[in-house]
């Protein structure tokens, strides 16, 4: 993405300094005061982390990076924010917040909300999601926090005139759950099960794959988008109005998980790279330092498994070939369904057991396909309908709440 430079004139808001051209929104604004967060170490690092691992190897023109994806959950979020103040107006939106309704208060809102969403990532292993269960110490949002502290980030926070940093903080704390009414805001609408990360990286993952399942109508939705007061505090909503999209929106991703990141052949390679990193990397983990850390991305890793593919007595060597040599295993025809995961994992290492006493050059491997968690806490977005009364969306439509991906797996040999 090339930079160029962009005046915006009038009025008192946030002005936007600077823009970055983007292959999905067309064009991501930015401040000047952004710019040394940017240009951070941390922030830099991104470029060279995958967004999906190595689905390019399936999909070709998947090369996209969390570096695109940071900006552009940064863009879908401020356009949420403008759309909602434009729509419902200051009161409407800074009321239920618990904020003054001064234009100061909305930009203090837009700028947190801007930098959560370049924050988001930061703590991203290579190959994001593949390898995230090699992070030393839990996921990498709690990673993101850490990072946070790298002397690069808090120089561009103190340049900055307003004191940002601890709201920050606390918004990608994942264990602060006492949070203020704006700050509970921000989290769902960055983070939440319809926030600007979750649209930005359906809309970019699909674009980048080259398919049209994984699109949803993202105007729609910002133009029903609004903050709404339910048992838990002050959330993102929806008006009635974009039950539709938000139908749409979940309809998207549940294709995508099937279609794309459940596909059998990406699944394969992240077992591959899995199994090379574990016999790698010194404790089988990741460093736990932050410093050393930032220092593994993509390119790493990759330069890794070519020297481990050209050295014959390199412990990773059969692991590094399958993945630089395109000689992975391959799924037999047979998928293994089930109940629940554990129903699935027992019938698996059944069906492992005999192949590897009959067959043992075969050398099978299991791969559990586990649903994502939280495919359907999207039904737990508040709707507010017509008489004031708040409903989840689950309880109003007619598909969400309903998509259900059945635990299954498949079980890949070196030789079929």
């Amino acid at each position: 993405m090339g930079r160029c430079h962009v005046l915006v004139v009038g009025g008192p808001e946030v002005k936007f300094s600077e823009v970055v051209r983007d292959p999905v929104h067309g064009l991501v604004r930015l401040e000047e005061a952004d710019m040394a967060f940017v240009d951070s170490i941390p922030f830099q690092r991104l470029r060279h982390i995958s967004q999906l691992g190595l689905t390019n190897r399936v999909y070709p023109g998947a090369c996209h990076s969390r570096f695109e994806h940071a900006l552009g959950t940064m863009e879908v979020t401020t356009r949420l924010l403008e759309e909602m103040k434009s729509r419902l107006g200051m009161d409407a939106l800074l009321g239920p917040l618990a904020l003054p309704v001064t234009e100061d208060a909305y930009e203090g809102l837009l700028r947190v909300s801007r930098l959560v969403a370049l924050s988001h990532d930061l703590g991203h292993p290579p190959f994001s999601h593949v390898t995230e269960h090699l992070l030393p110490g839990g996921m990498h949002e709690e990673l993101s926090l850490a990072i946070l502290d790298h002397p690069d980030l808090h120089s561009a926070f103190d340049a900055r005139e307003d004191d940002l940093l601890q709201s920050v903080r606390e918004v990608m704390d994942p264990a602060r759950s006492d949070l203020l009414p704006h700050l509970r805001f921000i989290r769902s609408l960055v983070s939440g099960e319809f926030g600007s990360d979750r649209m930005d990286y359906l809309l970019r993952d699909a674009h980048h794959v080259g398919v049209e399942y994984g699109t949803f109508d993202l105007p729609r939705i910002q133009h029903t988008l609004l903050p709404v007061e339910t048992e838990e505090g002050v959330k993102l909503g929806i008006e009635r109005g974009g039950l539709l999209a938000a139908e749409g929106l979940q309809w998207a991703r549940f294709s995508m998980f099937t279609q794309v990141y459940f596909h059998r052949t990406r699944r394969i390679l992240d077992l591959h790279l899995v199994d090379f990193l574990t016999q790698t990397l010194e404790g089988r983990r990741y460093p736990e330092e932050p410093e050393e850390y930032l220092r593994w991305d993509d390119l790493r890793v990759h330069q890794m498994l070519i020297e481990a593919d050209m050295d014959t007595a390199h412990p990773a060597h059969d692991s590094a070939r399958k993945i630089i040599r395109r000689q992975q295993h391959r799924p037999l025809k047979e998928v293994i369904e089930g109940q629940d995961i554990e129903e699935v994992a027992e019938r698996l290492a059944f069906r492992v057991n005999e192949i590897r006493a009959n067959e043992p050059h075969k050398d099978p491997m299991a791969d559990v396909v586990s649903p994502p968690p939280d495919l359907s806490k999207g039904g737990d977005l508040p709707v507010l309908i017509e008489n004031g009364e708040v409903r989840r969306l689950s309880e109003l439509s007619s598909l969400v709440g309903r998509l259900r991906v059945k635990p299954h797996g498949r079980i890949y040999c070196a030789t079929c």
